[in-house]
């Protein structure tokens, strides 16, 4: 097996330039959709979804992969701070169908959400106990950490796809090239993210 090297500096600041540059602007773009419905309540659960999972967790991933003590704490931290960000879409999603009189998780959509927030919760409280740095009780076991570091790129590729899926919902399935553009950054951080 080839010996893993830490991910260069500039290639790591051009993927977060990336991931966070489009967690922002595609945040904002799905909150301000369909056309011309402007930023309302619901606007806050693609924006936080959007900064929670792709930027702070793509951030986290690609710190990660930067190597050493400190970069570890750091995914740790930033992979937090992105299922806080998460939580807080997922509590204005919940709060914006009580108001309306809707279902809860009614789509595939919301389902594979769910389904990643509950996951990328195990997932961090596990890093936390079991691979922490400082304290974690087994942080030297190799399934333990090979099982967490797929594990968490299969909840980050899903929560990847829950993006698209729920901007398809916004726009509609005609608007291809809405969705090319959106997809396109994914697509080009996913091989130095998810892999």
């Amino acid at each position: 097996m080839a010996k893993m090297t830490p991910l260069p500096t500039n290639k790591y600041l051009l993927l977060l330039s990336i991931v966070i540059g489009h967690s922002l602007l595609g945040g904002y773009y799905a909150g301000t959709r369909p056309e011309g419905a402007g930023w309302r309540f619901f606007s806050w659960h693609p924006f936080l979804m959007m900064v929670g999972m792709v930027g702070l967790m793509g951030t986290a991933t690609l710190t990660k992969k930067r190597m050493g003590y400190t970069n570890t704490k750091l995914h740790g931290m930033i992979a937090w701070a992105g299922l806080m960000s998460s939580y807080a879409g997922f509590y204005v999603i919940y709060q914006n169908k009580n108001t309306m009189g809707k279902d809860h998780y009614t789509t595939l959509h919301s389902k594979a959400g769910l389904a990643v927030l509950l996951g990328s919760t195990m997932l961090g409280m596990a890093g936390g106990v079991f691979l922490h740095p400082d304290f974690g009780i087994d942080k030297q076991n190799g399934l333990i950490r090979t099982g967490h570091k797929f594990a968490s790129r299969g909840m980050l590729g899903l929560a990847w796809l829950a993006t698209l899926s729920g901007l398809q919902t916004l726009i509609g399935e005609d608007d291809v090239k809405g969705l090319f553009f959106f997809a396109a950054p994914l697509v080009l951080a996913a091989p130095f993210t998810l892999l």
